[in-house]
């Protein structure tokens, strides 16, 4: 099947004529840069890693999620996420305990210290957030939401559409988060 180029309504644009001008690098190049930005800083202010913050993150807004599920969560394979959990519970920012809805299954909680770490690290992603988003108008920032949402929703419709040519990532599961 061939990719739908235009649609209704909208302008032609002229054809991107190199790497740099199509739209899927340009945003990897933003979504780079900011998570660049965010994992020296966390590193420096707090030492805690990209993966390590995804982890304290998604617990800290929701606790009590199994391996599997913070895994799929983050995007990460299953055994770097493993690891990170053990390197988290050395350090006292996680604790596992067996799950309530599954006897064999295990269930991964902030720590006290973690929940610390993460009601100041959020604050300061959100701050960094806002002030990437600074550039834009309220109006701007609420319509690059809706265009995100649409897209990422497109964009996984397309992904499940071409699924059987797209191989899937080891240890990864066909829907990125």
């Amino acid at each position: 099947m061939a990719f739908p180029t235009e649609h209704k309504n909208v302008p032609k644009r002229a054809k991107p004529a190199a790497l740099k001008e199509l739209f899927s690098y340009r945003l990897n190049r933003l979504a780079y840069v900011s998570s660049r930005i965010a994992a020296g800083l966390n590193e420096s202010r707090y030492g805690v890693g990209p993966r390590e913050w995804r982890f304290i993150a998604l617990l800290g807004a929701t606790p009590d999620m199994s391996l599997n599920a913070v895994a799929r969560e983050a995007n990460i394979d299953k055994s770097q996420a493993s690891r990170t959990v053990s390197e988290l519970i050395e350090r006292g920012l996680i604790c596992r305990s067996a799950d309530s809805q599954d006897g064999r299954g295990v269930s991964l909680a902030l720590t006290q210290a973690g929940r610390a770490l993460y009601e100041d690290m959020f604050p300061a992603a959100v701050q960094r957030n806002d002030a990437m988003l600074s550039v834009l108008s309220d109006a701007e920032r609420e319509q690059m939401e809706r265009m995100l949402d649409k897209l990422t929703e497109h964009a996984l419709d397309m992904l499940n559409e071409f699924k059987a040519e797209v191989p899937v990532r080891r240890g990864r599961g066909v829907q990125p988060r």
